[in-house]
This record gives structure tokens, sequence and C-alpha cells, in this order.
């Protein structure tokens, strides 16, 4: 159920949000990796905000200003959105955006967006959405360098460079809620 809070925050507790401390810290394999392991048993969407603009089919082209693009992703290449589609997500929606317009955008995304679980890939979605689970990615030792993004009390995720120190079994969706398992829980609590 998504709802709008009185901060212009909506509230998606079936959004997995993952944002990351910066390029190639391993944020869309750690996504891809989640949606593999749970398109088995549950139909994901995927999504990909970006403030980047790559080029795109125009047949797969949903809505389009001069702020943003969002996209229903349907090639099969090496973009980001295209790799959550190939690891078993049943739609990918990519949003090309501007920066000062998520808000924009995500009011005309969520229409789209159904209430089964969706893996998000951004790092301005929290700016408006306060997900079911927030998960920062950045390379183990790397200092923080998007300090701004703590304040909505993500989980941090590191990346070796080979693996993560997190699980993704240590994730559940339950009644279109994404929540992380009681012994997960218990062990960040400490």
């Amino acid at each position: 159920m998504m709802k709008q809070s009185g901060n212009s925050h909506f509230k998606m507790p079936n959004l997995l949000l993952i944002a990351g401390n910066g390029r190639n810290v391993g944020k869309t394999f750690f996504a891809c990796r989640i949606i593999e392991y749970f398109s088995k048993s549950a139909e994901i969407t995927g999504l990909k905000v970006s403030p980047h603009f790559h080029p795109v089919n125009n047949a797969d082209v949903l809505f389009e200003n001069e702020h943003f693009i969002i996209v229903n992703e349907s090639l099969i290449n090496t973009k980001d959105s295209s790799l959550m589609l190939q690891a078993g997500a049943k739609q990918v929606f990519f949003a090309m955006v501007k920066p000062g317009f998520i808000a924009e955008a995500f009011k005309k995304l969520l229409p789209l967006l159904p209430e089964t679980p969706i893996v998000c890939e951004s790092v301005q979605l929290h700016e408006v959405v306060t997900p079911g689970l927030f998960l920062y990615v950045k390379r183990e030792g790397d200092e923080i360098v998007k300090p701004e993004s703590l304040k909505y009390s993500p989980l941090i995720v590191n990346n070796d460079g080979e693996n993560f120190d997190f699980e993704v079994q240590n994730i559940q969706f339950e009644n279109n809620r994404v929540i992380l398992t009681p012994k997960k829980w218990e062990s960040l609590k400490r």
C-alpha cells in the first residue's frame, strides 16, 4: 500500500531501495542478485532511477518531457535496467530524471508501480520515498562520500570487490512488505 505522508514522502513498504557511495561500487550487481533470488518465488518489478540520460527505444517511452523520461525497459543490452530484466524481473521501469525533478517524475511513475515487491536502484529516490528497506552499498574500507544519504537510516552493505557482507536470504517479502529476517535484524541492533 503506497501512502503519502504529511511531509510529501511516499511510504512504500514493498520497495527495496539500493543507493550507493558512487559509481562502480556494486549497486546494480547487488540489485540483480536480489532480483534473481526472489524472482523464482515472486513477481519482482525492477526500477532504475538515474540523473544520467541514455538513448532509449522510442517504442518503450511511457512519458517524456524536458525534465525526465520514463521507459518500460524491453531491450537486452548492458544498461543497468536491462540487467535487472535479464536477472528475472517481470518488468523494469527506467526513469532518467534531471536533479530537482524527482518528485514530479515519481508522481508520473507511481500509477505504473505494482503493490508487489519492487527492487529499485536510485541515488535520489529516498528524497521522496520511504522504502520498506534502504540499503547503501559501498566498497569495503571506503569513506562515505554522500553522508546526506545517511539521514534516511540505510543499512550499510560493504562490497570487498567479490562479495557483499549482506546475504540476500536476510530479506523477506511478506504481505507486500519488504522486511529483514528476525535473525538479521537482531544482529544489526547490537
